[in-house]
């Protein structure tokens, strides 16, 4: 799911300037950031099912499920919230891409008249998301050596560091596609475990 998302995310971006500003972009950008803001919090699940099948224990454990199914229904309650209650936006234009966004900065205005707009505060979900995965990931880099998905969460963190006001959508937009590379190959790596635990309280 969350693969399809960022697949529709980024072929709506790519379409958007033959398209042009008006109701059908705009229209076809809403799912972009509700599925953000449903989808992006069940990385986590995955995340934690992938950490389980690479042998970390308490991934596999009573208590942490719970924890996590609360992290993603608090998370898909607050980007709701935060991102898509009152959701407005206007067009935006950099580098040759024409998309629909909740924030505007001044070098990304499509044509005069337009004004800045501030939109929704940081991606909570992303970040708590993007930290489990973190955590996961260095787990079994001790545990069994292998860095990438640890390394994949890193990359993601950098990207999400660079300014779109500057640098437009591609930095963050290749820190999701390095992100997910790396939850596909730990899943080639450890999705055929044989290993089964059962919840320990």
């Amino acid at each position: 799911m969350i693969a399809a998302g960022l697949v529709y995310d980024n072929f709506i971006i790519s379409i958007g300037m033959t398209l042009g500003a008006g109701w059908l972009l705009q229209t076809l950008s809403w799912p972009r950031f509700a599925m953000h803001a449903v989808l992006t919090p069940f990385m986590m699940i995955a995340v934690t099912q992938i950490a389980a099948s690479g042998g970390i224990r308490w991934a596999a454990g009573g208590r942490w499920r719970v924890t996590v199914w609360v992290l993603v229904v608090t998370m898909i309650i607050l980007g709701v919230y935060e991102h898509l209650i009152g959701l407005e936006t206007v067009p935006a234009c950099f580098d040759g891409v024409m998309r629909y966004t909740s924030n505007l900065y001044p070098a990304h205005f499509c044509f005069e008249g337009q004004e800045p707009v501030q939109g929704g505060g940081p991606p909570i979900p992303s970040i708590i998301g993007n930290i489990i995965t973190l955590v996961m990931g260095f787990a079994l880099w001790r545990a069994n050596g292998w860095p990438w998905l640890m390394m994949g969460s890193l990359l993601m963190f950098a990207a999400a560091a660079v300014p779109m006001r500057a640098y437009g959508m591609a930095p963050g937009n290749g820190g999701e596609v390095l992100l997910l590379l790396s939850y596909f190959a730990t899943i080639c790596c450890f999705g055929r475990s044989r290993q089964t635990f059962v919840a320990e309280d």
